[in-house]
């Protein structure tokens, strides 16, 4: 693979519940208000009806399960937890299975404007919306 990081994975529990800290919920909140904020006249009307279709939580982090039973109703898909960086092989066999591969971590407060590796919220907020259409 090449590349690494300084992240690790999310670990879902039996129930396929991942757990997160209060402190990873409160930057997902952050990032959601400065992200609604922004997206503003700045994004196509399917991508603000995915996100109304989605509903997703503003004051914490949505579990992989909330989001695959909205797009499994909508279109078949749904959210694959996996580490912050997977192989092409994996990437696109998950894809060919109407898996979409979602990094289960999020960024820390250091990295809230730019970091290297997709976190949960890149994945989830800014590509899962679209697969609701």
């Amino acid at each position: 693979m090449g590349k690494s990081s300084k992240y690790e994975a999310k670990l879902p529990d039996d129930n396929g519940i991942i757990p997160y800290t209060d402190e990873e919920h409160s930057v997902w909140r952050d990032l959601y208000a400065r992200q609604i904020d922004v997206i503003q006249g700045r994004v196509c009307q399917e991508f603000l009806d995915g996100l109304e279709m989605l509903d997703l939580p503003a004051e914490r982090i949505p579990q992989p399960g909330e989001v695959s039973k909205v797009l499994r109703e909508r279109t078949g898909w749904e959210v694959a937890p996996v580490p912050a960086l997977i192989n092409f092989d994996r990437f696109f066999r998950l894809l060919s299975e109407k898996r979409f591969p979602a990094a289960s971590f999020i960024r820390s407060r250091q990295e809230m404007d730019y970091l290297q590796e997709p976190d949960i919220f890149h994945e989830i907020f800014g590509h899962t919306t679209m697969l609701t259409h």
